[in-house]
C-alpha cells in the first residue's frame, strides 16, 4: 500500500512544560539532597558548615545539618516565649565570628581560604581573639564537642 501526500496527517508534538525552578528545589529538599536550615539563618548555617568541616573528620559532611536539627529540637522543647539558651548561644557565637572576621579582614568567614579560617579558629581557641558578648573559646570548645558527638 502506498501513501500519498494528501493522506498524511500531522499531529502536533506535545511538549511537556518544564517544571518551575521551585518544583526542582522542592524535590531536592524533599529528597534530602539540599538542606534548609531550620534554626539558623543561611549565613549562620554557612559559617557552621565551614567550621564543622574544619573541626570534624573527613566524610562527616552532614554534621552541620544534624546540629541545626538538634538545635531546632532543643528549641522546641524549651519555653515558647524565649529561645533555648543553647540555640541562642550558637547563633550569637556564629554572628560574633562573622563580625570579628569582617572587622579584621574585610571578608566574611566563609569567603576566606581554609588556612585563614583555621587561623581565626586557632586565635579564638587561644583567646587571642575575644568577644565582649560571649566567651568564644568556651563556645568553640562546646561546639567542637557537639560536632564530634554528632559525627560519631
Amino acid at each position: 500500500m502506498a501513501l500519498k501526500a494528501d493522506q498524511l496527517t500531522a499531529t502536533p508534538l506535545r511538549r511537556p512544560t518544564n517544571p518551575s525552578p521551585t518544583v526542582w528545589l522542592e524535590r531536592l529538599i524533599d529528597n534530602g539532597t539540599l538542606y534548609v536550615p531550620q534554626n539558623l539563618t543561611t549565613s549562620q548555617f554557612a559559617i557552621l558548615q565551614a567550621i564543622t568541616i574544619l573541626l570534624s573528620r573527613p566524610g562527616s559532611s552532614y554534621v552541620a545539618s544534624r546540629l541545626d536539627a538538634a538545635l531546632t529540637n532543643s528549641a522546641a522543647e524549651g519555653s515558647s516565649r524565649a529561645p533555648h539558651p543553647i540555640a541562642f548561644d550558637y547563633r550569637l557565637g556564629l554572628d560574633e565570628i562573622e563580625t570579628i572576621t569582617r572587622t579584621r579582614t574585610g571578608y566574611g568567614f566563609t569567603d576566606l581560604p581554609i588556612e585563614l579560617q583555621e587561623a581565626i579558629l586557632s586565635l579564638i581557641s587561644t583567646r587571642d581573639i575575644a568577644s565582649r558578648r560571649l566567651d568564644l573559646a568556651l563556645w568553640l570548645e562546646d561546639l567542637q564537642a557537639h560536632i564530634l558527638a554528632l559525627a560519631a
